[in-house]
């Protein structure tokens, strides 16, 4: 699937959010969308880590795509030897052609020298099976979740986040200590969101939308556009910051093409066009934001008891169903499910497989 609207369109359509693309930044966002929509978790796209349209091949192992980066760049190196002259096709050979057309033909031979180094050539792996489980994933807690966010002051297109951020995998959890669908850092969440060995709400999808919309929020109030709030949703305010006054200007573009810094390395780089790129596949799709697209999460009632209990103790006394309880409430983890640790005093739970007629006759018979 690629975006398909006019050349206003596509130049507008993102003006909302104070991102204006241009040409370059919209091949960026293009790169994204064919990751998103057309390569798989088992193909391997090898590509500029610069100009992401300049794409070499795909490789259908990580090992071969390995391999082929190490080839592409030897012919890389070959091509920049032509020089000083200008490249021209009649001087290449077959495989060389294709590197020189994937680089837009450009004649001049230190092209290829700066193409060639380890850090340009990359490889990407495809995300669509992923974006397809995730949407599948997620459609129990759409519906609350823009609603949380439009509550908040956020625009709705913001809960297209954790498809970035995760793919909307409830258990996620970054190298760096990240968690949950949003990716909250332990000392961001502390603010929001209850975390202990016992609950950590960054795994409850509708608990951690309220606080990452709070946060988005509060990005937009401090920087004044919902492109720079994103960006510093990724890689925090005080970078974000930095950047701004390094730059001297305050277009994401403008931000992402020109600002160098040790940590604003690919990730941080690409993170708004990976976002933008998935408003395009959802907007072409119409999947994830579109209205009656949900399910249902399980009937369930939400309870809250005067002292500490143990789930064994729930389970026997109102004999709730179990295993949609658990679906209910992510956010509990396994010292509260294997009962070495109590659910605390008025904190609430969600019980699918009772009503609350049901719970009242068993708590006043």
């Amino acid at each position: 699937m690629i975006f398909t609207g006019s050349t206003l369109a596509q130049e507008e359509r993102f003006q909302k959010l104070g991102v204006k693309l241009d040409p370059w930044a919209e091949s960026q966002v293009l790169f994204w969308r064919k990751v998103y929509t057309e390569v798989s978790s088992q193909e391997y796209l090898i590509h500029d880590g610069v100009n992401l349209s300049h794409h070499y091949r795909i490789e259908s192992s990580e090992a071969s795509a390995r391999k082929a980066r190490l080839e592409i760049s030897h012919e890389l190196k070959k091509i920049s030897d032509l020089g000083p002259k200008p490249i021209s096709a009649e001087r290449l050979s077959e495989e060389q052609r294709k590197l020189f057309e994937a680089l837009d033909a450009i004649e001049d031979p230190k092209a290829y020298l700066y193409a060639l180094n380890p850090d340009r050539i990359r490889i990407q792996s495809g995300l669509k099976d992923q974006l397809e489980f995730a949407f599948q994933s997620s459609k129990p807690y759409l519906k609350r979740m823009r609603e949380m966010i439009e509550e908040e002051g956020v625009p709705k297109e913001l809960t297209l986040l954790p498809f970035v951020e995760s793919a909307f995998n409830q258990e996620a959890r970054s190298s760096t200590g990240a968690v949950g669908v949003w990716q909250f850092m332990p000392k961001t969440a502390a603010k929001e969101l209850k975390v202990t060995r016992s609950i950590d709400e960054r795994h409850d999808p509708l608990k951690s939308t309220r606080a990452a919309a709070r946060f988005l929020r509060k990005n937009y109030d401090q920087f004044g556009n919902w492109g720079l709030a994103i960006m510093a949703y990724h890689h925090g305010p005080g970078l974000l910051k930095k950047a701004i006054q390094k730059v001297g200007s305050r277009d994401p573009v403008t931000i992402i093409k020109t600002f160098k810094d040790p940590n604003f390395k690919f990730a941080s780089r690409n993170y708004l066009f990976e976002f933008l790129a998935m408003c395009d596949v959802d907007s072409a799709q119409g999947t994830i934001l579109a209205p009656g697209q949900e399910n249902a999460l399980p009937p369930f009632i939400t309870v809250t008891f005067q002292k500490r209990v143990t789930m064994k103790d729930l389970a026997q006394r109102y004999r709730f169903n179990e295993s949609l309880t658990r679906i209910l409430n992510p956010h509990f983890r396994n010292p509260i499910w294997k009962n070495e640790d109590s659910i605390p005093a008025h904190y609430p739970v969600r019980m699918a497989g009772i009503t609350l007629e049901e719970f009242r006759r068993v708590e006043y018979p």
